[in-house]
């Protein structure tokens, strides 16, 4: 090993503030060697819903973030179902499902143009990698036709924080999707529709769904611009030798989303069955393998260690089996607590963070516990691979969107999309398949409304069923958030919560070391990441780090803090001008 040099940055920038990375690098071999991700905040929302009753739980959960609450309100009230014994109507399905499409559609914008775009701008390339800015300039964009944008160049200033033009537009088309989900949500963000048995939407009209089509048409029509815009940049940026930037083993992991309205119950013992009829198949992928595609084989194998965090798992095992006498583990959320006990920060040799180790137990197969990634490149690789539905080839997903004539947009000519399995994760598809997946979620939501539509044409317009609350239930619901797999878990007393669980995508993604040392997927994807900043060593600011980073989208903050070694340099800009 040549010079080691230490960079810690926290919090990595640009949404939700409460994460850091630390890292060793090879100064001579320009590699990271060693990685930690922490976050040094501790909410506690597991231990203020102890007590209450399940029912309140969509409402609080949500509240985990103003980003993306629908994914949050959407796996908790399916938990309360199950509790609860209470299986929507289809229409209750239908339109919590249109909730949780449009949010989803907004949330792609905001992740690929506005946090992981700035990344491969204009003002961070000539900061890090001029040599970029040089041949962009020369190379002609392929996809032009479609996003106007003449060469690479041109896409990496369309880039530019509170400049740009992809970067400005997204902000604008982002408003039709809050607008989306308020129509059946009530508001965004933090819907108040969403209850245990279907959705409150007393006075559910044609003009809803029609109003809702409207936005969804712009989203349509942006697309097109997004994916190809977003291709010929990354096409470029993996010409310039980036593509074991951010890569790490093919473990991956996806629970699936938008329902098929008819076949959705809140019975544990139907879930392998209506889960796999969702647009967006559930599954787990093992070393490029797939070896599920069961919701409930995936539930039993979820299994959260304490590992390095600043807890306590001095729990006791209180749920041995599921609905289905499959054994559960002492460390499966429905037995798992959640005991803060704080630590001492930076050190790496022992606890580290708030966040836990989570892992999925092969309970099937090998018996091992293995480190998962969860997000966009995983469900897309996931339903690819399943072949469940007819978009799926085994190694691509194959769609259409319609022709969408919308002043202000690009392209109207309908389009066909095939997203392929790339040769491996890493940074740069993990942003490639966020953008497919805007478009793949465009797909899936019109199909959404056309099927909403026959609903009511059927007269199938019941929107809640009536229940009588038991005193005692276990529940697990699970959809796919933008970042990844939202898992909440419910155990009921005395009509009560007794425990109540849940994981955010970054649960996973941002895992510290388990108790075999294992580094969660930040940490792995990070490990022998090349350092690709031009300049001197000694100068080197994490560019590498943070797109690895941000290419997961996790939950950021807008300050940057560098430590090299005992010195700290403060970033104190306004928050999107920082390249970092």
């Amino acid at each position: 090993m040549g010079k080691e040099r230490e960079i810690t940055i926290e919090p990595v920038t640009r949404i939700e503030g409460h994460l850091g990375v630390h890292v060793k690098v090879d100064t001579e071999a320009r590699k990271i060697t060693d990685a930690y991700a922490y976050s040094p905040m501790f909410r506690g929302f597991e231990i203020i819903l102890v007590g209450r009753e399940p029912s309140e739980a969509p409402y609080i959960t949500q509240r985990s973030c103003g980003v993306c609450p629908v994914p949050h309100a959407l796996a908790s009230v399916q938990a309360v179902d199950m509790t609860y014994k209470v299986s929507p109507p289809p229409m209750g399905v239908a339109l919590r499902d249109l909730v949780h499409g449009a949010e989803q559609l907004y949330d792609v914008e905001v992740g690929v143009l506005n946090l992981e775009g700035p990344d491969y701008s204009e003002v961070a390339v000539k900061k890090f990698n001029l040599e970029w800015w040089e041949e962009a300039q020369k190379t002609k964009a392929e996809r032009s036709d479609v996003h106007c944008f003449a060469t690479i160049a041109n896409i990496m200033t369309a880039l530019n924080p509170l400049a740009g033009e992809l970067y400005l537009r997204s902000l604008l088309v982002q408003k039709a999707g809050h607008n989306m989900v308020s129509i059946f949500g009530a508001k965004h963000p933090h819907v108040h529709s969403f209850i245990p048995g279907g959705i409150a939407k007393t006075n559910l009209s044609e003009t809803d769904v029609k109003s809702y089509l409207t936005l969804l048409m712009r989203h349509i029509a942006f697309t097109k611009e997004l994916v190809t815009a977003t291709d010929d940049l990354l096409d470029f940026v993996l010409e310039q030798g980036y593509e074991d930037v951010g890569a790490r083993k093919t473990n991956l992991g996806s629970v699936g989303a938008y329902n098929d309205p008819e076949a959705y119950s809140a019975e544990y013992s139907e879930m392998t069955d209506w889960s796999r009829k969702r647009m967006v198949s559930p599954g787990v992928i093992l070393n490029g393998e797939l070896v599920t595609t069961d919701l409930v084989e995936f539930n039993v194998g979820v299994r959260e260690f304490i590992g390095r965090g600043w807890y306590s798992s001095d729990w006791q095992q209180e749920v041995a089996t599921d609905p289905l006498g499959n054994a559960i583990a002492l460390e499966h959320p429905w037995n798992k607590r959640t005991i803060p006990t704080p630590g001492k920060y930076g050190n790496w040799d022992s606890k580290y963070t708030w966040v836990t180790s989570t892992r999925w137990w092969n309970w099937k197969g090998d018996g091992r516990n293995h480190v998962v990634e969860l997000g966009p490149l995983a469900r897309m690789w996931v339903t690819a691979k399943a072949k469940l539905i007819p978009e799926s080839t085994g190694n691509s997903l194959k769609f259409e969107l319609p022709a969408a004539l919308i002043p202000g947009f690009k392209y109207a000519e309908k389009m066909e999309f095939e997203w392929k399995i790339p040769e491996k994760p890493n940074a740069v598809e993990r942003i490639r398949a966020r953008a497919y997946y805007h478009a793949y979620s465009a797909y899936c939501t019109l199909n959404m409304v056309l099927n909403t539509l026959g609903l009511m044409k059927a007269g199938k317009t019941g929107v809640w069923t009536h229940y009588e609350r038991p005193k005692e239930g276990i529940g697990f619901g699970a959809i796919e958030a933008m970042r990844g797999a939202c898992l909440h878990w419910c155990v009921m007393k005395k009509g009560v919560i007794h425990n109540y669980q849940y994981h955010a995508p970054t649960t996973w993604n941002a895992s510290c070391r388990d108790p075999d040392g294992n580094p969660g997927p930040f940490e792995e994807a990070l490990m022998q990441t090349p350092i690709t900043e031009t300049a001197e060593a000694e100068e080197w600011k994490g560019i590498d780090v943070v797109r690895t980073i941000r290419s997961f989208d996790p939950c950021l903050g807008c300050a940057v803090h560098i430590h090299k070694g005992k010195q700290i340099v403060k970033h104190e800009l306004l928050p999107f001008a920082i390249p970092l």
